[in-house]
């Protein structure tokens, strides 16, 4: 018989699964409590959360929501770093972390993108990948600066236009004169 407190953290893990964009799964097994402490405000911070869970309790809550790849995720003592929101962000703090921190014991294993079931290596690539507001950045230089080379040369054109006419007035004065 579940007791109330693994029924609460069930619904729980239910409505934490089903809003993830992203729920990276990570071994932490051996990390201090200081270590932990920086790695979750830095987590914070970008928009994400890292909860240790149990893994039949993610099992049951994955397989209530029809979502068995989160499943998946749950091997071995296993904390979920989950983002609602921004998939990348995660992803870029965790390999941070582990790039300034070569002996920590955390390990990426796998994570649920958007549904689907991926490798670490993949989440390595995702924390490649820039910034939302970057990436938005990139497209909107790649627009406009064609758009305000364009508007140049137009100018420069209607200039050398405007040159060419008032010299051939001044001219015609001349021959006028």
């Amino acid at each position: 018989m579940p007791t109330t407190a693994k029924v609460t953290e069930v619904g729980e893990l239910r409505l934490l699964i089903r809003d993830a964009q992203i729920a990276i799964s990570t071994g932490y097994q051996g990390i201090s409590v200081g270590e932990q402490v920086v790695l979750r405000r830095r987590l914070t911070e970008a928009g994400a959360e890292m909860r240790v869970i149990k893994n039949t309790l993610l099992r049951i809550a994955a397989r209530d929501e029809g979502l068995d790849a989160f499943g998946e995720l749950a091997q071995g003592p296993t904390a979920l770093v989950i983002s609602r929101e921004d998939v990348t962000a995660p992803a870029r703090v965790l390999a941070a972390y582990l790039r300034e921190h070569p002996a920590s014991p955390v390990e990426m294993r796998g994570a649920v993108v958007e549904g689907k079931l991926v490798d670490a290596a993949f989440v390595q690539e995702l924390a490649a990948v820039p910034p939302r507001e970057e990436l938005l950045g990139r497209i909107a230089g790649g627009v406009v600066g064609p758009l305000v080379e364009f508007t140049s040369l137009l100018q420069a054109a209607t200039r050398e236009f405007a040159g060419l006419i008032e010299a051939r007035a001044a001219q015609l004065e001349g021959a006028a004169g």
